[in-house]
């Protein structure tokens, strides 16, 4: 029979821990891991700028739908231009000037608008970037309201 003392200690031999095989296995099982969703997390940039300027187009749409309904809600007037709740809108059209469209649609202070209704209608996804994501835009036509975006995770 042992005595209490005795089990308290045990040999070396009886003391569990991982071997330096099972540790090295365990890294590269790791490693194996890590390459495969690197990839995927590499992406996010161009992901987040496509998402955004989804999200901008969504908000020109919905603008421009909303003050085009307002204007025909009015009876279409088709003298001076008139102002909602300070958004030019056309009069010909009903739809929101391009000076209009951002104050309509909102939130867009963080998009490149410097050329914005100035030399075209296009929304670009950085401030004060123009050059920056050519291929990332959204373009908002002012005569019909329509909205298209130009905008794919290759091009963002």
């Amino acid at each position: 029979m042992q005595t209490p003392q005795a089990s308290v200690f045990r040999s070396r031999s009886q003391q569990g821990g991982f071997t330096l095989i099972e540790l090295i296995v365990v890294i590269v099982i790791l490693g194996i891991l890590a390459a495969t969703a690197l990839p995927k997390f590499a992406n996010l940039g161009s992901d987040a700028r496509l998402a955004k300027m989804q999200a901008a187009r969504a908000a020109i749409v919905s603008a421009s739908n909303m003050y085009h309904g307002r204007w025909l809600a009015a009876g279409s007037p088709a003298t001076g231009t008139p102002t909602y709740d300070g958004v030019a809108v056309g009069p010909l059209t009903g739809y929101p000037t391009q000076e209009g469209i951002l104050v309509a649609a909102g939130g867009l202070a963080d998009y490149d608008v410097s050329t914005f209704g100035v030399s075209d209608n296009v929304l670009r996804p950085d401030a004060g970037s123009p050059t920056t994501h050519t291929g990332c835009t959204v373009t908002y036509v002012p005569a019909d309201g329509s909205v298209t975006i130009a905008a794919t995770s290759a091009t963002c």
